[in-house]
């Protein structure tokens, strides 16, 4: 906890902010979330130093190599959206049009079984996919379903046996997982 919250610091010594870091990670390019997410968390973990990699790579995940970085993603989404009473809405460097959804566990079941995705993996591709297709239906802020998608897995309305609780899920009529199991 030490060495995250020193890293921490030291960006906000270098840059004024968290958001300034981030701001300074894009330089002149176009806007890019896996990009701009990956320089934003290798300004922070190049201040981390060489030992304990294992659980530095914990904190600071590579996008640009795969990782879903759910964590990180939840973070731009509660300092970028809102405020709306879930989220924060305190940067501006980031539009809710770009983000992209923070993938757990509930999200990637929900995800496939909603034909938001056809990835098995949970990683930044399927994150990305289910993003684009979330988009599809709000262009602005594909994100905004995030909150209450997981919210199903997290409550057991949807979960991964099929008994009973297909009934008292808003979305059954749209789940994969109910045509199959009811035939």
């Amino acid at each position: 906890m030490y060495r995250f919250l020193r890293c921490v610091r030291a960006a906000y010594l270098a840059h004024g902010s968290l958001e300034r870091l981030y701001i300074a990670g894009r330089g002149g390019d176009a806007p890019d979330l896996r990009r701009d997410l990956a320089r934003f968390l290798g300004g922070i973990r190049d201040r981390w130093g060489k030992d304990l990699a294992r659980e530095r790579d914990f904190l600071f995940p590579r996008p640009e190599r795969g990782s879903a970085c759910k964590r990180h993603n939840l973070f731009l989404r509660w300092v970028v959206r809102g405020p709306d009473g879930v989220d924060l809405g305190l940067w501006r460097a980031v539009s809710p049009r770009d983000l992209v959804v923070p993938l757990d566990t509930h999200m990637a079941r929900l995800g496939g079984a909603l034909g938001l995705t056809r990835r098995k993996t949970p990683d930044w591709r399927m994150a990305e996919e289910i993003t684009a297709s979330l988009r599809l239906v709000c262009p602005e802020d594909p994100v905004k379903f995030d909150y209450p998608l997981t919210r199903l897995g997290i409550l057991g309305v949807c979960t991964r046996s099929r008994r009973g609780v297909c009934g008292r899920c808003p979305v059954a009529p749209l789940c994969s997982r109910r045509s199959r199991s009811a035939g």
